[in-house]
């Protein structure tokens, strides 16, 4: 057995084992916290109830409006000029640090002035002010762009692991004491502080220091160059993940949104499969665009194939058993929600395609189509809940959900005439099941590699 696998882990370059290291570990604590997110979330949507956990959902939707503004779209970049120009690593990362400092206030500012406006509610606009604090720490997510462009996020993984432990811990405790429903609220600013202590320190502990970033504004003003088309691209990536939340909030009730909610806890809980493969492959996608146009987009319809297979082999089962799977985790309150589910679960095909593409856009410098593309995805999302919930509430809202990621995701690109190439690279994978030549071909490399 020993002497297969070290057969195996020859056949393998270095490049190439480096890049299944660092998935291996992504998707592990993935599914590490799945599992134990998928346990603690049941305790607290059964202890809360629709109504309260609606509440709750409301308040970190309308955070999630503005966070892109936090982000400022710098999220692949900094990956990709770490890639290129190590040599100036502590001054773009210094630089970038910075910049999204700045951009958290500028959050929170405005969803300070937002809330007051749009909600009436002083609980929710208090939770909703609580949250919004905690985007200030999203300023060191700088350190996990680093390991990202190292492709070493072993360390980092073991201690986020780490921290989930003790928020879910917190989580049940407050359950089991019956802690009122504004502790929740706090207890996810105190997450986001931990995220960043958590994140300097195993930073420190790789011999690297925060002491030694440097902020240049020659630097910042390229990566805000490169990144604004970005931010107005994520404010409407944003607007067409969360807005449905907050429009089910305004158009129906607390309880509409709390069933939609806990459906969409158990669909977006697969997510971070496409973030961790691609955040993986990014390194080796720039390298081959370096060397070679055909190996470049091989890797690419790749990875779209691939991205296409593991979101069918969620979403089709599940939507058999998203109906009864919730009554049994959530009770009959959450009826509803199993619905919402069987609908919304096909929103990941989209979304897995989706961040696959993004890293295709980074690497040609395509922001400005992806601006296009996610406003369209906004623009469509808004009109159809506006259609939709009146009517079928959240279901409505699921459905609305599911075409407009089609749409940007997908639609879009064979619309426009310089997308035409990826768009067709698309619609290949989104026929990956029917394509049983090339299916043979990916079996059999797999079975090479491993026999």
């Amino acid at each position: 057995m020993l002497k297969r696998l070290s057969k195996i882990h020859q056949k393998f370059s270095p490049e190439k084992l480096k890049i299944i290291s660092n998935i291996g570990w992504l998707v592990s604590e993935r599914i590490f916290g799945m599992v134990i997110n998928f346990v603690v979330v049941i305790y607290v949507v059964r202890y809360l109830g629709s109504a309260n956990f609606g509440k709750l959902s409301y308040c970190i939707s309308f955070v999630g409006l503005f966070e892109a503004i936090a982000k400022l779209g710098l999220d692949d970049i900094v990956v990709r000029n770490l890639v290129r120009e190590k040599e100036y690593t502590n001054i773009i990362l210094g630089s970038s640090f910075i910049l999204k400092l700045i951009g958290s206030l500028v959050a929170c500012s405005l969803i300070f002035i937002s809330s007051l406006s749009f909600n009436n509610d002083w609980q929710t606009q208090l939770m909703t002010l609580i949250i919004a604090l905690g985007l200030v720490f999203t300023s060191f997510d700088v350190i996990d762009y680093w390991f990202q462009s190292q492709v070493q996020s072993g360390a980092i993984a073991i201690v986020r692991s780490g921290q989930l432990i003790l928020n879910s811990l917190a989580k049940l405790i407050f359950v089991i004491w019956q802690f009122p429903l504004i502790a929740f609220a706090w207890l996810i600013l105190i997450d986001y502080l931990g995220k960043a202590i958590a994140r300097i320190w195993v930073y420190w502990r790789h011999h690297y220091s925060l002491f030694d970033w440097r902020f240049n504004w020659s630097q910042a003003r390229r990566l805000l160059k490169d990144s604004s088309p970005l931010i107005l691209s994520g404010v409407m990536v944003a607007i067409y993940m969360k807005i449905d939340q907050v429009m089910l909030g305004n158009l129906a009730n607390d309880q509409a949104v709390g069933n939609y909610a806990a459906a969409v806890r158990f669909s977006e809980i697969w997510y971070f499969i496409p973030i961790a493969i691609c955040s993986s492959v990014y390194p080796a996608i720039i390298q081959a665009k370096q060397r070679s146009e055909q190996e470049y987009y091989s890797k690419l319809q790749q990875l779209y194939d691939l991205m296409v297979w593991i979101a069918l082999a969620i979403a089709v089962p599940m939507t058999f058993v998203a109906k009864p799977l919730m009554i049994r985790l959530l009770g009959a309150e959450y009826a509803e929600a199993g619905e919402i589910l069987a609908w919304h679960i096909w929103a990941g095909v989209f979304v897995f395609l989706g961040v696959a593409r993004s890293k295709w856009l980074m690497v040609e410098n395509f922001t400005v189509f992806s601006f296009a593309t996610t406003s369209i995805g906004a623009l469509t999302n808004v009109i159809l809940n506006f259609l939709f919930i009146p009517t079928y509430q959240g279901n409505g809202a699921a459905i609305a959900t599911v075409i407009s990621y089609a749409v940007a995701a997908y639609f879009a690109c064979i619309f426009y005439p310089p997308m035409f190439k990826t768009g067709w690279m698309l619609t290949k994978a989104l026929f990956i099941p029917l394509r049983f030549r090339q299916n043979l071909v990916y079996f059999q490399a797999i079975k090479t590699k491993l026999l």
